[in-house]
């Protein structure tokens, strides 16, 4: 079967699956319903404030009401039985038509109370046309609608028998459900238990199979290697003395892991991992310096262009004028990206620095001996070997900011040796935590802005773009930028990279002073002489999330402030170990404890993450997925090559 088979896809929804990195339909049974609604659920098992999933009947036309420019909303009266709610949608207005009278819905949203009303804010619907007594809510994907995807994952399960990387033979053998059980169970659930006990197996043996790839990669990767390093370390060790600071034992015991790796016959497979701010960026350019010393070129990837850009800024003042670095990014006009290819093949570049555009097949190097991914965790496996690709058999080295338990980082990075860099350098700025009660905002946005009229930045993040019921960053915005003028920037996912990009070099140059802004600051983001960053919300993020943006301040010699502001009246207890913790070891351990691999396995790219919703990632199951991962490697029982990283093994036509 092909997705050209699959009724309501045509090329350009092919397409668009087909830059998601998904190609044959067996990609398609591993987008999971975003939710699952029980027909048995009534609106009275949800408290005011919670996320309701209810099944009720529209018993009123829908009714659309515009407040004022840019805010409008549709109501209708739902049923079940006696009991009536209302369901509003937030500038909507396309959904009017799309709720019929008399016709019964899945509806999940926040459960509000208006008088003596029940309101649900609706976030998700789909009409229900049969008697299931669990409701699938599939999320559009890549532009194409949760009603087309939703058909699409029905005829291909109408067609095809599933084959697990996994045998049936084997998993009857070990006491686990057969993965063909456990996707259609999750796609077409018919119980409560039925749905979990699917929902863990699958997990089970998708972190399984992902340990034994992982296992065989580490054996495929350790091949032999033709690039010969010359000894040039006592040249290295002059390099490091010369810097205008000292280097931590745990950098210089890096340093020399990752020079005997690449010295090895072997090629290396190394993780740099380290709190934030602990100084892994100069450890990769000493790497980069040994390799352009032998002759070679180095190229260092990262996330995003702001951050490309950051490191390319650094490189340029660290490598100095004899030493060529080209930068590769999407915003770049054509003759300066035609300009950059040029040096880069025919070897003009020694120093390669770029975003995804690094890997693109019009990128041909001269002689890369070195790769290094920053941000890791930001990469999917294939995305990775697509940029180890261009050289030939190439050391390759990747970064972590996020510390990972030891059990987790098994899963992970379990092809990759570790390097870890626990220690801070001396000259490291302190970062005090506050958190800030409602009443004292007013006086928070003060003295970050007489801070500003001294020449002090301040990050302001929220966890949503734009919401009218609760804090937002266009809300934020609005509110500095009419009271403090044009110190105060916005920037969101959801602007164009040229305008984020233009709104980072204002804040970075000190244009800016305040920058509004969700998450896309998290990660590597430099501004040393950012000095405050209040976050709203704190609960909304996991303690690493929470800890990498703190960890944009404190980056220069001055110490530092993080502001968190609780959505209740005082914070959690996840909370209140994050404001008493500055260790980001010690917090992704406590996190992992508490919560489980979420936070860490919800960066991951795979595109999987939805199946780990209602299943705790504890040391339990991980501890149980490498026992059965080394009898699957021993029995031969799943094999994998380095871009083989599907769990479905194939499909068999009915």
């Amino acid at each position: 079967m092909r997705l050209e088979e699959i009724k309501g896809f045509g090329v350009k929804r092919i397409q668009k699956l087909n830059e998601a990195g998904l190609s044959n339909p067996s990609d398609l049974l591993m987008i999971f319903p975003s939710k699952y609604v029980f027909r048995d659920s009534k609106i009275s098992d949800f408290a005011v404030g919670e996320e309701a999933a209810v099944v009720a009947e529209c018993a009123s036309e829908p009714v659309t009401k515009f407040i004022r420019k840019g805010l409008s909303f549709v109501r209708a009266v739902f049923a079940q039985g006696e009991n009536e709610f209302e369901c509003i949608w937030f500038n909507q207005p396309y959904v009017k038509k799309q709720i019929i009278a008399n016709k019964t819905y899945a509806i999940i949203g926040k459960i509000k109370s208006v008088g003596k009303k029940t309101q649900i804010y609706v976030s998700a619907f789909s009409g229900v046309d049969g008697d299931d007594d669990i409701i699938t809510i599939y999320k559009a994907y890549n532009g194409i609608p949760a009603k087309i995807l939703k058909e699409a994952i029905a005829q291909v399960l109408n067609n095809v028998t599933i084959q697990g990387q996994i045998s049936d033979d084997f998993c009857v053998k070990n006491d686990i459900l057969p993965l063909n059980y456990c996707i259609r169970t999750l796609h077409r659930p018919q119980n409560r238990e039925d749905l979990y006990n699917s929902k863990f197996y699958a997990a089970l043996q998708i972190l399984a199979f992902n340990i034994a790839a992982f296992l065989q990669l580490k054996g495929l990767n350790s091949q032999n290697k033709e690039n010969k390093y010359q000894d040039n370390y006592a040249t290295l060790q002059k390099v490091m003395s010369s810097l205008p600071y000292k280097l931590t034992s745990d950098q210089l015991n890096a340093v020399e892991e990752i020079v005997r790796d690449m010295h090895s016959d072997k090629k290396m497979n190394r993780l740099l991992e380290g709190d934030v701010g602990c100084g892994k960026t100069i450890v990769a350019f000493l790497a980069m310096y040994y390799a352009v010393m032998s002759g070679y070129q180095a190229a260092l990837m990262a996330p995003t262009e702001i951050l490309a850009q950051q490191h390319y800024a650094k490189a340029l003042d660290f490598f100095g004028p004899n030493i060529k670095c080209e930068l590769l990014c999407g915003s770049q006009s054509k003759d300066r990206r035609l300009e950059a290819l040029f040096n880069i093949q025919t070897g003009n570049a020694q120093i390669i620095i770029g975003t995804h555009s690094i890997f693109q097949d019009s990128v041909v190097f001269n002689n890369l001996a070195l790769t290094i991914a920053d941000e890791q965790q930001r990469f999917g496996v294939e995305q990775r070997g697509n940029f180890e690709n261009k050289g030939k058999n190439v050391d390759s080295l990747v970064m972590s900011a996020t510390p990972i338990p030891r059990t987790l980082a098994l899963t992970l990075y379990g092809d990759l040796d570790v390097s870890l860099i626990k220690s801070m350098p001396q000259s490291k700025a302190k970062i005090f935590t506050k958190l800030v009660p409602k009443q004292k905002e007013k006086d928070m946005f003060d003295y970050i802005c007489r801070k500003a009229s001294e020449g002090e930045k301040s990050y302001v993040v929220c966890p949503r773009v734009d919401d009218e019921e609760s804090i937002s960053v266009t809300k934020v915005y609005s509110y500095l930028h009419k009271k403090y003028g044009n110190i105060v920037g916005l920037v969101h996912g959801q602007m164009k990279d040229e305008d984020k990009n233009k709104i980072m070099r204002a804040f970075a140059s000190g244009t800016i002073k305040i920058l509004v802004s969700t998450t896309v600051i998290e990660v590597g983001v430099d501004v040393p002489d950012a000095i405050n960053i209040i976050i709203f919300d704190a609960e909304a993020y996991g303690l690493s999330q929470l800890h990498q943006l703190r960890g944009r301040v404190g980056r220069g010699t001055k110490d530092s402030y993080c502001f968190v502001i609780s959505k209740g009246d005082k914070p959690d207890n996840r909370l209140d170990y994050f404001i008493k913790t500055n260790n980001g070891f010690e917090l992704a351990e406590y996190d992992f404890k508490m919560r489980g691999a979420g936070d860490f396995l919800g960066k991951r790219q795979h595109g999987n993450d939805s199946i780990f919703a209602d299943v705790s990632i504890n040391e339990t199951l991980l501890s149980r997925a490498k026992e059965l991962a080394d009898e699957l490697v021993a029995s031969g029982e799943a094999k994998v090559t380095a871009k083989s990283f599907n769990y479905i093994k194939g499909l068999t036509l009915n």
